[in-house]
């Protein structure tokens, strides 16, 4: 059984409203239960900077890298 699981939607929805909520990748961490690097990772792979990030954007993303 694999350890890593993609994130979902709803997840991304999470991050993003903890993204603007000002808290820091360690906090949104312990709020998923993800590493501090899956969430640096997961903004990086999806917006040019913390602030832009969007959860539709990011979810196009995956879908296209899916592809």
């Amino acid at each position: 059984m694999s350890r890593y699981s993609h994130f979902t939607t709803k997840e991304r929805e999470s991050l993003l409203v903890l993204i603007k909520s000002g808290k820091s990748n360690a906090e949104i961490a312990r709020e998923l239960k993800r590493s501090p690097s899956t969430i640096s990772r997961e903004i990086k792979r999806n917006s040019r900077t913390r602030e832009e990030y969007s959860a539709i954007e990011a979810d196009q993303k995956y879908i296209q890298r899916r592809k």
